[in-house]
């Protein structure tokens, strides 16, 4: 599992705007105008839910600005100040993190601002700079949203943008209803939550969908190989997951060109350090994404033994009429790092949770930046593992959560499909999260995943608390 360090590091070292990162060139937050740009990107991403925002870049190129370094960057961007700051101007407090990854010798501050807005942020109070003029006027509320070509950036909020945020702050309102509920319904049997929400989501899905999904699967995977054997790769032995979506209902028309990849990019919550679809545009020519028989594709490939989290091997296509695919070496296997276990031996179960809810959290939110209509649209998933046999269930990933050792797979291949409804919140994620990794789990010995660790684990992701 990414430890945070982790995930700030690969924010750093691959920075890129989307409407979860802003980048910011080195700011003096002590000056006016340097208060309003940190305030403003503050309240924009609380408004959209969480974020971050990554000082001392070029917002054009992602280049760490050099030239322009502080002599004490800590003191500069120190939580308190920064915090204070926000506080000051924003109508309503909310938590903020600072961290300060490294990159080429020096520090980069990132401050995280956190989830769960439940009212609209403005701005309570106004700001003047040496002209006299309002840098910061009361009673405005500040917003991601993307430009023209499909670009995020950080504006005042106009008529097209309430809607987004009235129903970010419901979803946050509903989670909070929803764990009263769930702390009242304590007598209720977990067999009879599960058949409840089983039957639910079950009705929701056919044997037909479960053939194109199967269907759609073998096509990622069939592209996969030929582009492994077009570049003459020697991979290392490892095992892998895949995830086909497939979006039922009216899908906007779309194209293969560049404004549709930078509406997915732009809209891709960031969740993790590395992404799922991650977008792979500033990275070495072999990484980069291409158009190939009409679907942006992309084959990621760093692997290097004992860096850790630098080993990846990513392939993904992303197809404008709505259909996905995603196929992942499994960090079990390519992990790297100083505690990761011998290649082809375990299977981390809160990767998989954590890697499944972040696809159809993902899935959806790209289903909605498509302009796909909540009521009427479906998000059919299917997850497939391959080399699972003679693996044991493991944590260790995350050493503090006990598994009694023991339990091995005796099956080398497990598929599993859910649909969900595009209006789903992402507080009610964890039941499809659930539902989606049981299948899998029963082969290791018929473990059972309780809903509680489910729930657990797909909060933090949610709310980048990994």
């Amino acid at each position: 599992m990414l430890t945070n360090s982790d995930s700030y590091q690969e924010l750093v070292d691959r920075p890129r705007e989307s409407l979860s990162i802003e980048l910011k060139s080195w700011i003096n937050p002590d000056s006016p105008e340097g208060i309003e740009k940190i305030v403003k990107a503050a309240i924009a991403m609380r408004n959209h839910n969480g974020g971050y925002i990554l000082i001392g870049f070029h917002d054009a190129t992602g280049e760490p600005d050099l030239e322009n370094y502080p002599t004490d960057v800590r003191a500069l961007f120190h939580v308190d100040k920064i915090q204070g700051m926000i506080s000051r101007y924003a109508s309503e407090s909310f938590e903020i993190e600072i961290h300060f990854p490294t990159r080429e010798g020096r520090e980069f501050p990132v401050i995280k601002v956190g989830e769960g807005v439940k009212t609209p942020v403005a701005t309570k109070s106004s700001l003047q700079n040496r002209d006299n003029k309002n840098v910061i006027s009361e009673n405005k509320v500040f917003v991601r949203s993307l430009k023209a070509n499909n670009t995020p950036s950080t504006t005042e909020a106009i008529w097209k943008d309430w809607n987004r945020v009235v129903e970010i702050c419901f979803d946050n309102r509903e989670a909070d209803i929803g764990r009263f509920i769930r702390r009242h319904l304590g007598g209720l049997s977990a067999d009879l939550i599960q058949e409840l929400a089983g039957a639910f989501v079950k009705g929701n899905s056919t044997q037909s969908t479960e053939e194109m999904l199967l269907s759609y699967l073998q096509q990622g995977k069939t592209r996969f190989d030929s582009v492994v054997a077009q570049r003459g790769l020697g991979l290392p032995d490892h095992g892998a997951w895949e995830v086909a979506l497939i979006i039922s209902g009216e899908v906007p028309p779309h194209s293969a060109n560049s404004e549709f990849l930078n509406l997915l990019d732009a809209s891709n919550p960031n969740y993790t350090g590395w992404p799922v679809w991650l977008d792979s545009r500033s990275f070495e020519n072999e990484s980069r994404p291409y158009v190939f028989e009409g679907a942006w594709e992309a084959f990621i490939y760093s692997y290097s033994h004992g860096n850790g989290w630098l080993n990846h091997l990513d392939f993904w296509r992303l197809e404008s009429a709505g259909q996905f695919y995603l196929r992942r070496a499994l960090e079990d296997d390519i992990g790297g790092s100083a505690r990761a276990p011998q290649p082809l031996t375990v299977l981390d179960f809160a990767l998989v949770v954590l890697r499944v809810g972040e696809s159809i959290a993902v899935g959806m939110e790209f289903a909605r930046a498509m302009g796909c209509a909540p009521e009427g649209t479906q998000l059919a998933f299917g997850f497939r593992w391959t080399r699972l046999q003679n693996r044991e269930l493991s944590s260790w990933a995350h050493p503090s959560r006990d598994l009694r050792p023991g339990r091995v797979a005796h099956q080398d291949e497990v598929f599993s499909h859910i649909s969900i409804p595009l209006e789903t919140p992402s507080s009610a994620l964890a039941q499809y999260v659930h539902l989606a990794t049981k299948p899998l789990f029963e082969v290791f010995s018929g473990f059972e995943l309780t809903m509680e660790i489910a729930e657990e684990l797909t909060r933090m992701l949610i709310e980048r608390r990994l």
